[in-house]
C-alpha cells in the first residue's frame, strides 16, 4: 500500500509541474522576475500535491487489492502517456500540433490494445515498466517538495524606492535631458520596413520625420534578461547568474570574467558622476535590486502568470484551486484550458502595463530626473490590445500589430509630456526594441493569430527598431548602414557629456 502511495503523489506531482516547474532548480528564472515573496505561490503548490495525491490514492490505493486492479493500469497506461505530453507539449523542443499529440494519442492506444489482446506477454512487461516509472515519478515529487520548500528562503529585492525630488513640489529643472525608451520586441520591420496597410501608427511616423532612424540595426541577443543589462553597461553579456541573495553575477564576451555588475557599472552611475538625477521605470527585469545604488528613483513590476495559473496578486486559495481547475480542464477540454489559460495572461499582462504606464507618466510629468529609463512590455506578446474596437481585451485572439497600435497610443501620450515641457529643447529621446518580433517562438503559441501568420510573412527579420530624437533635431534622417544595438550605449554616454552624436 506504501507502494501505491508512493505512486499518487508521484503522479500528482507530474500531472501538477507545468503549474510549479519553474521554481524548480532554485527557480532563478521566477525569482529574477517576480517583485513580491513567492511564498503564498509555494504553499498553494504544496497543497495541491497534497490533495491531488490523496485523492488519486484514494481511487488507486483500495482497488490495487481488487481483481479490478488490471483496468486500473490499463486506463492509467492508456490515458497518463498521452496526457503528459498534451500537458508539456508547449515546453517540448519539438514544436506539436493538437492534431499530432491526438494521432500519437490513438497510435498509443491502438499499441496498447494489440498488445493486451495478442502479445499478453509483452503488455504485462510494459506494465511493469509502468510501474517502476510510477514508484520513480514518486521521488520526483520528494525532490520537487524539497526544492519548493527551499524557494521559502528567498526574500525579494526591492520593487520601489524614490527620492524627496521625486516625491514633493520642486522648482522646475533646468537641465539637459535623456529619455530612454523600450518598447519590448519593436520591429523595425513592422513598424517602418514593410507596415501592414491596414495599420496606423501616426505617432511613430512622427517621430520619424524628426529623428534619426537606423535601418539596419543589428541585434546583440534574442533575451531581454540579457540585452537590456548589456546596453546599461555597454558590454555584452554572454552568461549570467541571479543569486538567491539577488546580485547579478555576468560573465561578458569581451573578457570572459565573470562580474558583480551593479549599478555603479552602467550609465545610471555614469550619469550620477556628472551630476544627473536618475529614474527608471521597468517590466520584467529588477532593476531596483540590482542597480539599486545607481537609480534615484526606481519602480518596476511583472504580474505576467508564472508556468501555471498562479498569479502573486491572487490569495492562497485562488492559487491552490487554479492548477487543480486546469487538470480538470486539461482531460475534459485541453483546447479550451489552453485558451484560458492565454486569457489569464492577457489580462495579469494587461495590469502590469497599466500599472507601468501610471508610474512612467508620473516620472515624465514629475519632469525632475535628468536620466529617465522606460521599459514597458508592449508590443510584447500575448497581444492585450483591440485596435478595431480601441480597447484593451481580456481574451486571446489579438495580433502583434494590435500591440504595436498600443505602443504608438503609449509613445504619443509619451511625446505630448516631453514636448509641454521646457526641456524639450534639450532632450535626448531614444525609442527602440531590444529585439525584434520573435515570430519563430510565437508561432506555435495559443496566442498566435492568423493576422500575425499574415503580417510575419512566414519569416523573422531580426532587425529591432531604433530611432533617436537629438535635441533641437527638426527633420528626419536615416543610417542606412548596419549598427550595432550596443552602440545605443555609447549615444547615452555621450549625451551625458553634453556632446550629443549624430
Amino acid at each position: 500500500m506504501l507502494k501505491k502511495f508512493g505512486q499518487s503523489f508521484g503522479l500528482a506531482s507530474l500531472m501538477l509541474v507545468m503549474s510549479y516547474g519553474d521554481l524548480l532548480g532554485g527557480g532563478w528564472d521566477v525569482r529574477m522576475h517576480v517583485p513580491f515573496a513567492l511564498h503564498g505561490i509555494v504553499w498553494a503548490q504544496l497543497t495541491d500535491i497534497f490533495l491531488l495525491g490523496l485523492l488519486l490514492f484514494a481511487f488507486i490505493g483500495p482497488l490495487s487489492r481488487t481483481r479490478f486492479y488490471p483496468w486500473v493500469q490499463l486506463l492509467l497506461a492508456l490515458f497518463v502517456p498521452p496526457y503528459l505530453i498534451e500537458l508539456t507539449r508547449s515546453q517540448i523542443s519539438l514544436a506539436l500540433t493538437s492534431g499530432e499529440v491526438l494521432l500519437a494519442a490513438a497510435v498509443w492506444v491502438l499499441l496498447l490494445l494489440l498488445l493486451l489482446l495478442l502479445f499478453p506477454q509483452w503488455y504485462q512487461r510494459l506494465v511493469r515498466v509502468g510501474e517502476f516509472v510510477g514508484t520513480f515519478s514518486a521521488f520526483f515529487c520528494l525532490c520537487s517538495i524539497v526544492q519548493l520548500l527551499w524557494i521559502l528562503h528567498w526574500k525579494p529585492g526591492p520593487q520601489q524606492h524614490d527620492v524627496v525630488w521625486a516625491t514633493t513640489p520642486q522648482p522646475p529643472r533646468d537641465h539637459a535631458k535623456v529619455v530612454w525608451v523600450i518598447f519590448d520586441e519593436l520591429s523595425y520591420e513592422q513598424v517602418y520596413g514593410h507596415r501592414a496597410d491596414d495599420l496606423a501608427l501616426p505617432n511613430f511616423d512622427a517621430l520619424r520625420n524628426e529623428s534619426t532612424v537606423y535601418t539596419e540595426a543589428q541585434p546583440i541577443g534574442e533575451k531581454t534578461v540579457k540585452i537590456i543589462p548589456s546596453l546599461l553597461w555597454g558590454h555584452l553579456i554572454k552568461k549570467f547568474q541571479y543569486t538567491l541573495d539577488n546580485r547579478f553575477l555576468v560573465r561578458s564576451g569581451d573578457t570572459g570574467a565573470v562580474t558583480d555588475l551593479l549599478g555603479s557599472d552602467t550609465v545610471f552611475g555614469d550619469a550620477q558622476k556628472e551630476g544627473w538625477r536618475t529614474a527608471a521605470v521597468g517590466w520584467y527585469n529588477p532593476y531596483c535590486s540590482y542597480f539599486a545604488g545607481a537609480i534615484d528613483d526606481c519602480y518596476w513590476t511583472n504580474l505576467d502568470r508564472l508556468d501555471g495559473p498562479q498569479a502573486q496578486d491572487a490569495g492562497y486559495w485562488s492559487n491552490v484551486w487554479s492548477p487543480l481547475q486546469r487538470v480538470a480542464e486539461q482531460i475534459g477540454a485541453p483546447s479550451e484550458a489552453r485558451q484560458e489559460l492565454c486569457a489569464y495572461e492577457v489580462r495579469q499582462r494587461t495590469k502590469t502595463f497599466l500599472n507601468l504606464q501610471e508610474h512612467a507618466e508620473e516620472v515624465l510629468k514629475t519632469d525632475q530626473a535628468d536620466l529617465i529609463f522606460l521599459h514597458l512590455p508592449v508590443p510584447h506578446s500575448p497581444n492585450i490590445w483591440d485596435r478595431m474596437r480601441g480597447g484593451f481585451t481580456r481574451q486571446c485572439g489579438s495580433s502583434y500589430l494590435d500591440s504595436l497600435a498600443l505602443a504608438d497610443l503609449e509613445l504619443g501620450r509619451i511625446l505630448a509630456i516631453l514636448e509641454s515641457s521646457p526641456r524639450w529643447k534639450d532632450t535626448t529621446l531614444i525609442v527602440e526594441g531590444d529585439h525584434s518580433w520573435r515570430t519563430y517562438l510565437w508561432r506555435n503559441q495559443t496566442a498566435w493569430t492568423a493576422e500575425d501568420e499574415q503580417a510575419s510573412r512566414s519569416g523573422f527579420d531580426p532587425r529591432p527598431a531604433v530611432i533617436i530624437h537629438h535635441p533641437g533635431q527638426t527633420t528626419g534622417a536615416l543610417v542606412q548602414t548596419p549598427w550595432s544595438l550596443i552602440n545605443v550605449h555609447s549615444v547615452v554616454e555621450q549625451a551625458l557629456r553634453g556632446s550629443p552624436s549624430r
